[in-house]
Parts: C-alpha cells; sequence; structure tokens
C-alpha cells in the first residue's frame, strides 16, 4: 500500500466517543427488536382471533389476551415505541429511588412495620 493511499480517518477514537457512538448503534437496534416484538403480538392476536371466529365456538379462545396483544403489538410498532419502553422503565427507576429514601438504601423493613407488625 502506498502512502498517497492511505485513508485517514478524522473522527475521534478515544472510549467516549466509542461507548456514544454504541449506545446510538444499540438504541436504534433495540427500537427495531421492539418494533419486531409488536409485529409478532399483532400476527399472534390476529390468529387467535380469526380461528377463534371460524371456529364458532368450538375452539376456547382467550378475548382479553388476544385484544391486549393487539393493542400492546400496535403500540409496540409506533415510531416512538422504544422510548415508549424507555418511559416505564424510567417510572421504575424513580419508585426505586424514591423507596430508597436518602441513604440510598431501600427501606423495606422501615415500612413492613406499619403493615405487618401492629
Amino acid at each position: 500500500m502506498l502512502l498517497n493511499e492511505v485513508v485517514f480517518l478524522t473522527g475521534d477514537w478515544d472510549l467516549g466517543s466509542f461507548l456514544a457512538n454504541a449506545r446510538t448503534a444499540l438504541t436504534g437496534w433495540a427500537g427495531l427488536a421492539v418494533a419486531l416484538i409488536g409485529i409478532v403480538c399483532i400476527f399472534i392476536s390476529i390468529w387467535q382471533i380469526a380461528s377463534g371466529l371460524m371456529s364458532h365456538g368450538k375452539k376456547q379462545t382467550n378475548w382479553a389476551i388476544s385484544i391486549i396483544l393487539l393493542l400492546l403489538g400496535g403500540v409496540l410498532v409506533a415510531d416512538q415505541a422504544f422510548d415508549f419502553v424507555q418511559g416505564i422503565a424510567g417510572g421504575g427507576k424513580k419508585t426505586i429511588t424514591d423507596l430508597g429514601g436518602t441513604g440510598g438504601a431501600i427501606m423495606l423493613f422501615e415500612y413492613s412495620k406499619f403493615y405487618f407488625f401492629k
């Protein structure tokens, strides 16, 4: 390889840039995986609904699960589905942080004395 054929890259090659780029790529892939799960949920719910209707009551179908799968699949296929899932996870993080109090430890035993030991 000749010296004039060497391609010089101008991007930063430090650990912080690598991790930031990896986070961006993994977030995109996770969004695609969530959308794929949503498509599977929709397919399963349509299969259950159609087979339940075509069986004329001979097949046992859980209609509530079928409808919930259809709704959940629709939510997960939406454009901002991964942000929706991250928001749910953020709510769980806030709950754990609120339970932790000021010391950072979850005070389950402190709360349990009000409910169990009266």
